[in-house]
């Protein structure tokens, strides 16, 4: 723990000092995610990249999808998608990787899976600039639609903050928990309009998909980075309160539950 982090846990109660405790957690995070590998933080660019490269040879070169700006179509649905899905993994492990902080008092423990959210809403920043060049390059221009950008980044945190507290929660209780979310990340990446479109889901379908919020923020993202399009306001905010609700039920499942975290780390 380094001594910045042991500064703002003495007895911090205040939301500034809480806030200055969060802001180490995420620069410890942030820090130790790549530690030690040669590449560092790059691997938050080539990690989702590589998927579209996987991909874009998949749906263009052996089933073809048609869709234009293939890449930089698939790059902007991934760097939505890459931030959820890793703050969602990662959150099942935080509680026991962090044991230290856990048996703390007056540690406020919910700022651990808030932690892992906000990092990876960094590495999401750091790899926003490849999705610029990738559009530069397809002759994609930004319009004033990017206005919307920071309303969808709430609603996404929002709802990703309110599924890693809950996921913080059960796994620090169900170690299985980390290995269920892996196959339940696969089939809900499949479920969700990455490398398509929702205008190619059959109709019959689509009334099921839009129960997916990732299909709305991706949908609102790409829309906004790519088209000039504003999101549909409704559906973003409708999403926001419902993720505002799974946040409020998450941390009170977090409470009721607070007390075997120590038990259990």
């Amino acid at each position: 723990m380094t001594a910045q982090l042991r500064a703002s846990l003495r007895l911090t109660e205040s939301a500034g000092q809480r806030l200055d405790t969060l802001q180490a957690l995420v620069g410890r995070e942030f820090r130790m995610r790549y530690k030690g590998s040669f590449f560092g933080v790059i691997w938050a660019v080539l990690s989702p990249l590589g998927t579209v490269v996987i991909l874009q040879v998949v749906f263009t070169k052996i089933f073809t999808f048609g869709t234009a700006h293939f890449g930089a179509f698939l790059y902007s649905a991934m760097l939505p998608w890459a931030w959820f899905q890793s703050a969602v993994q990662t959150s099942a492990t935080t509680l026991s990787d962090n044991r230290d902080l856990v048996r703390t008092p007056f540690f406020a423990k919910p700022m651990l899976p808030g932690a892992v959210t906000c990092t990876n809403f960094l590495l999401y920043l750091c790899a926003l600039p490849v999705l610029f060049g990738l559009m530069m390059v397809d002759g994609l221009h930004l319009t004033r639609a990017l206005a919307a950008l920071p309303v969808i980044w709430i609603v996404q945190g929002i709802l990703t903050l309110g599924f890693t507290v809950f996921i913080a929660a059960i796994g620090i209780l169900v170690r299985d928990v980390q290995h269920l979310m892996g196959v339940l990340l696969m089939l809900w990446f499949y479920l969700t309009p990455i490398f398509y479109d929702m205008k190619q889901v059959p109709p019959g379908l689509a009334r099921w998909f839009s129960l997916n919020p990732m299909a709305a923020i991706i949908s609102a993202h790409r829309g906004v980075m790519l088209y000039g399009q504003f999101p549909n306001w409704r559906e973003l905010g409708q999403w926001g309160l419902i993720g505002g609700v799974i946040l409020g039920g998450s941390l009170l499942i977090f409470r009721q539950l607070e007390d075997a975290f120590i038990d259990e780390t």
